[in-house]
């Protein structure tokens, strides 16, 4: 099974090609976002640690976490967050590891997308990284107009991300997303193929 590492900035358009190498090319896709929500859920791993630091009115009737809760929680402390990001992390690199060591001698790919993939670490998990990128005026536009963001908290998010240079450092393959969604889908093919 090859790995795939997949990343960019938010707006590149990684969440875009990671679906089409799940659709097109059936690939197996792990989302570190969503991941961070598994690692959350009763019985898994993250689950008693923050009801443990936080307390039991966290805990929703069905047993599960209030995230909502949770959020406004680490938002409004430092600290907390993190405190919550030490948990959820490490619990998120070790479901990846188990999921990517019981399928390693499968054939196909596993797509691993995150926009932290190298602040996480898990850059080390992949056979190779492939990084999504686009102009900021672009990202600024898509942002502006899938998200609603205002100038003012598209530039904040920015400023916390890694730089257009060092991603292009640390990775592979550069995909560039200017384009419309077809000249994503055949430059995805060239590399699938290369």
């Amino acid at each position: 099974m090859k790995v795939i590492g997949l990343t960019g900035g938010v707006g590149s358009g990684k969440s875009l090609a990671a679906q089409m190498l799940a659709q097109e090319y059936q690939a197996q896709l792990l989302i570190t976002d969503e991941l961070g929500h598994t690692v959350m859920e009763p019985g898994q791993r993250a689950y008693e640690e923050i009801l443990g630091h936080f307390g039991k009115e966290l805990m929703q009737e069905d047993g599960t976490i209030d995230r909502t809760l949770l959020a406004q929680k680490v938002f409004a402390d430092e600290q907390e967050r993190e405190w919550l990001n030490s948990v959820i992390h490490p619990a998120v690199i070790r479901y990846i590891e188990e999921y990517i060591a019981a399928r390693k001698e499968e054939p196909g790919t596993i797509v691993l997308e995150s926009a932290l993939l190298f602040e996480s670490g898990c850059d080390r998990l992949c056979d190779e990284v492939w990084y999504v990128c686009v102009s900021e005026e672009v990202r600024r536009q898509r942002l502006a107009d899938s998200r609603g963001y205002s100038q003012e908290k598209i530039t904040a998010i920015l400023k916390r991300q890694l730089s257009e240079e060092e991603f292009r450092r640390r990775s592979d393959v550069v995909i560039e997303n200017d384009g419309t969604m077809e000249e994503l889908r055949q430059k995805i093919l060239s590399e699938i193929k290369a």
